[in-house]
């Protein structure tokens, strides 16, 4: 792959130290994400096993499995298929044949992926890589949870292939903040509500810490997955889900600010406006008489970067 052409696309696009931010999420959309975290140029993926891939066919999909996985790769294959209905209609174009997606059993198996040159970490749970438009998933033995993930990856293909479409090609992804993409797709993956997302947005709240949509934009500190899908679900929710690819097509045009302007008819800073009020009236009310974590205990683990979501055990097993 001419991943050093990519990875001065993706770097002008992400900007600052979104790579690094990047590279702890979940449903990666770059691969130079995966690329930057590695650091292990010089050294091979470790491939521990043999994939006897095979090709299923359906629709305009060409989905690579083994044979241990096919019945649930079937199920997989329904769902790209349905999720192909709606993309297709809302963006209103189509993706090419022969879409290639890549299925693995399971995370393990998905780690030794050659499609992908960097080292996978466990927290992602899939990749559209955006040179050949491929689609890497594992499963997880949770239908629900596929579903998601095949919807989201979905969603980047038709991104990319928006974007190839148009004479600038990928260089359009650099008018693109990344709250804008990861934030469209899981919007149009799970809906307007998130359990997750209503998590985040009540703790922002809480620390009184609840950004513009400006900070969302510079600042990869802002989960772009969380506050983009925030931000997207208001935006549909107030001027309906077609201008989903309007504003997508606007802003690969010329830039999310002025393309805000141009479909929305208000400016960023007035949106921001009406999405933190938005929050706040949501919210506010389950938040009556509620004391701060801080008020029923001390933290135990303080830091910065990363997620804390399980003890792990000392090497000698004693703590």
């Amino acid at each position: 792959m001419a991943q050093a052409l990519l990875f001065e696309i993706v770097m002008k696009f992400l900007a600052g130290n979104t790579i690094r931010f990047t590279c702890r999420m979940c449903a990666l959309i770059v691969v130079v994400a995966a690329i930057a975290c590695a650091q292990y140029f010089g050294r091979n993926k470790v491939q521990y096993e043999h994939f006897d891939f095979k090709v299923m066919h359906a629709g305009p999909f060409a989905i690579y499995y083994y044979p241990e996985e096919r019945a649930a790769v079937t199920d997989a294959a329904r769902m790209l298929q349905r999720w192909n209905r709606r993309y297709s209609l809302l963006f209103d174009t189509s993706i090419s044949r022969n879409q290639p997606v890549v299925l693995y059993a399971d995370h393990a198996d998905f780690q030794q992926t050659n499609v992908i040159s960097g080292l996978i970490p466990q927290s992602t749970g899939g990749v559209t890589e955006g040179l050949r438009n491929r689609v890497v998933i594992p499963l997880t033995g949770v239908y629900s949870e596929n579903d998601h993930v095949l919807g989201h990856e979905l969603v980047h293909v038709y991104h990319y292939a928006i974007m190839k479409s148009l004479p600038r090609g990928l260089q359009s992804s650099r008018n693109i903040p990344l709250w804008f993409i990861e934030g469209m797709s899981e919007y149009l993956s799970i809906g307007p509500s998130s359990p997750l997302t209503t998590m985040w947005m009540r703790d922002a709240i809480i620390h009184n810490d609840l950004p513009t949509i400006r900070q969302v934009s510079r600042d990869q500190s802002y989960f772009p997955y969380r506050f983009g899908h925030a931000i997207w679900s208001y935006i549909g929710g107030t001027w309906g889900d077609t201008v989903v690819p309007k504003l997508y097509y606007a802003t690969l045009q010329s830039d999310f600010y002025r393309a805000v302007k141009e479909v929305l008819g208000i400016g960023v800073d007035s949106l921001s406006v009406l999405w933190r009020e938005a929050i706040k009236a949501t919210m506010n009310p389950d938040l009556q008489g509620r004391i701060n974590p801080s008020g029923y205990g001390n933290p135990v683990i303080t830091g910065e970067g990363g997620i804390n979501l399980s003890p792990s055990v000392s090497p000698d097993g004693s703590y």
